[in-house]
């Protein structure tokens, strides 16, 4: 009899674990596909998340290198770059000390010569001392699609610059064709004095197709 309890409660121990077994072991196919669809939106997001942040952090540390240019420029503004001397292309950039770190880029089709590898862009720039004692020129800056054009742009440069160097004419166009974004004297045409975000735009479009766009800073423009 005793003999007989005991198979008994160890069917039943193993009638439990069977079916255990049963509900616990596995998942269905829909749940599988339910949790991986949930990981992929995660990991979609995720990236998403991530290639924005890491756009941004090279938007930054452009806008934090051209802060960088105009800070020395207007350091050369104050004791003239000489007589007859040019700060064109990249070795000059160099030299004049307005990047202290410039990955050279041929970059022969556009400014005759090298300019300088941006995060978002190249850079580029074209300075003399004038006839009225202030140097004079263009900050070019190229980009390659209208969404790193925004980015730059939207900055505010025109408040970054100190007044005086609109004078006598000074802007931001993009060039090839003229298209001006800021123009408080009317130098390149209708005097614009505040940067619209629809003249941006406009402006930006033209960055995505095949040749990407040329913008200019212009300083102390003599005509």
């Amino acid at each position: 009899m005793k003999i007989n309890q005991r198979i008994c409660r160890s069917l039943d121990v193993f009638a439990r674990q069977k079916r255990g077994m049963t509900e616990c072991g596995g998942r269905s196919m829909v749940e599988m596909l339910g949790v991986l669809a949930i990981i992929g939106v995660l990991s979609a997001g995720a990236l998403a998340g991530y290639s924005k942040a890491m756009f941004r952090h090279r938007v930054n540390q452009t806008i934090d290198i051209f802060q960088g240019v105009l800070q020395r420029f207007a350091e050369l503004e104050q004791k003239g770059i000489g007589q007859g001397a040019e700060i064109f292309g990249a070795d000059n950039i160099i030299e004049y000390g307005l990047m202290k770190n410039c990955q050279k880029f041929n970059d022969e089709e556009y400014y005759g010569g090298e300019s300088c590898k941006l995060q978002i862009g190249r850079f580029d720039a074209d300075f003399k001392d004038s006839t009225e004692g202030y140097v004079e020129g263009e900050f070019y800056i190229r980009f390659s699609d209208s969404k790193s054009c925004m980015a730059f742009l939207s900055a505010g440069w025109e408040n970054a610059v100190p007044l005086d160097w609109w004078n006598p004419h000074g802007a931001i166009v993009r060039t090839n064709p003229y298209k001006t974004i800021y123009d408080p004297n009317g130098a390149y045409g209708e005097a614009i004095t505040k940067v619209e975000m629809g003249k941006m735009t406009e402006a930006c479009q033209q960055c995505d197709d095949e040749n990407g766009c040329q913008f200019m800073l212009v300083v102390h423009q003599e005509f």
